[in-house]
């Protein structure tokens, strides 16, 4: 059952209930930037992911180091993402990937607007309905590929925008789950990562395990 209203942000406070941005263990930021790749893994998005990104330093690191930043979408939605797309989890790991670099919250703002981009001059507003080239040069920095089921029971992904936004999208079709629904098929999702990473190519896929992608990636 979703939660009665909407989660918009996460952030930490003190004792007194003041807004504070903790800093992650340093040796957490001098990995990621260290390392080819970052893995948004499989989990709850506010009370998982988001909790660890919003770190002070964590979006700087990701920008700035690991070459391929994968987003694992979820299976199946939960109380937190009911009604969610794939959309809507880029956006919400973007929007605390910059909220990590100390860039305004994107949440005194209308729905609409995405965030103040640090490298823009003009300082002006990225619009995610808006221009696409500005709103990919951003989230292209955080996400480059995005691998998920293709199942009615799991979050649903709109390719086209995906692709506008620079996100590449690789299709799994994953393995029956209880009732109903889909999991990842854990062969498929190997090999997945490995293409996207360059150490496997899709004919070493099996029948049961197929997946399609985009970029050669069928």
């Amino acid at each position: 059952e979703p939660l009665p209203s909407p989660i918009q942000r996460i952030w930490y406070i003190n004792p007194y209930g003041q807004e504070i941005s903790p800093f992650p263990n340093p040796k957490a930021i001098s990995a990621v930037s260290a390392s080819d790749a970052v893995i948004y893994s499989i989990g709850s998005l506010y009370t998982s992911l988001a909790p660890n990104i919003i770190l002070t330093g964590v979006g700087e690191a990701i920008r700035k180091g690991p070459r391929f930043k994968i987003l694992i979408l979820n299976g199946s939605l939960d109380r937190e993402t009911g009604g969610y797309e794939a959309v809507d989890f880029v956006r919400a790991i973007v929007e605390a990937c910059e909220s990590s670099t100390g860039n305004p919250s994107t949440h005194d703002v209308p729905p609409n607007a995405l965030f103040t981009d640090s490298n823009t001059t003009s300082k002006a507003k990225v619009i995610w309905s808006g221009n696409q080239e500005l709103v990919a040069g951003i989230v292209k920095k955080y996400i480059t590929h995005l691998i998920y089921i293709d199942h009615p029971t799991a979050p649903q992904v709109d390719r086209d925008t995906l692709t506008a936004w620079g996100v590449e999208c690789l299709r799994l079709y994953g393995r029956k789950g209880e009732g109903g629904k889909r999991r990842y098929d854990e062969k498929a999702l190997e090999q997945a990562l490995g293409m996207v990473l360059g150490r496997r190519d899709g004919r070493e896929r099996s029948r049961r395990n197929t997946f399609e992608g985009g970029g050669g990636a069928k």
